[in-house]
């Protein structure tokens, strides 16, 4: 019994020990009491002690309205661009077109007409000349002048030919030294030869005929038929003819 009794005291002390260190009472670090700790956190040097006034102006400036938050401006969208306009084309109105011809014209009705339908606006106009071959021309071209003319002629005569003469300056061809008009090209080839064998230099053939014009005038219809009588009547000799617009 005495050794259950010594553990029994053994125990007992163990448990005064454990217990005297844990609340401090042997004077070490160890888990420190609770007021303890509170002491050690609010450091006094530190700490103020208000008059009734300094809470007077704590309170005036906690009741103070929070100031309104700064509103935030946020720009406009940008507009969406205008579509672009929309381009209606107009209706293409077909106008009516037509053609009349006038042929067997001679120059100088020919040249008289040309001139009136270019005078009309919307109008268009074409000469086919054509010309029927009736004789062949033995001549020397024009000269630059009267004088030249008479000289080259006298030149001729002096060589053995004397079949010739000098168109004046107000004929078709002036200051040219005609020297003969023949029905085929073989005789006017002939003359040619002939002359050229007195020793005649630059002789020329030109062909000569009767020369028609066949006059085609295009427009709009109404515009065309109102000017296409007018025309007719003093046209004389020439046939009126419908053509491909």
């Amino acid at each position: 019994m005495p050794i259950l009794r010594f553990l029994i005291i053994l125990l007992v002390l163990l448990n005064v020990i454990a217990l005297a260190a844990w609340q401090g009472w042997l004077g070490q670090d160890g888990t420190r009491s609770e007021p303890e700790r509170i002491t050690n956190q609010l450091k006094p040097d530190r700490i103020q002690v208000l008059d009734d006034a300094a809470i007077a102006a704590l309170q005036a400036e906690a009741r103070k309205p929070e100031p309104p938050p700064v509103p935030v401006v946020v720009p406009p969208p940008e507009p969406a661009p205008a579509p672009p306009p929309v381009v209606v084309a107009p209706p293409v109105v077909s106008v009516p077109q037509a053609c009349v011809a006038f042929d067997g014209l001679d120059d100088d009705a020919a040249d008289a007409l040309l001139q009136q339908v270019r005078r009309v606006a919307g109008l268009s106009v074409r000469d086919q000349p054509t010309t029927e071959i009736t004789s062949w021309w033995v001549h020397i071209p024009a000269h630059p002048n009267k004088a030249a003319a008479e000289r080259r002629a006298a030149e001729i005569r002096d060589k053995g030919w004397t079949d010739l003469f000098v168109v004046g300056e107000n004929g078709s061809r002036p200051l040219t030294i005609s020297l003969g008009l023949f029905k085929t090209a073989a005789a006017a080839r002939e003359q040619q030869r002939r002359i050229e064998a007195k020793g005649v230099r630059g002789v020329a053939i030109e062909e000569r005929g009767d020369t028609t014009h066949r006059v085609e005038i295009r427009g709009a219809a109404e515009a065309l038929a109102q000017r296409v009588s007018d025309w007719s009547g003093v046209l004389s000799g020439a046939t009126r003819l419908d053509c491909q617009p």
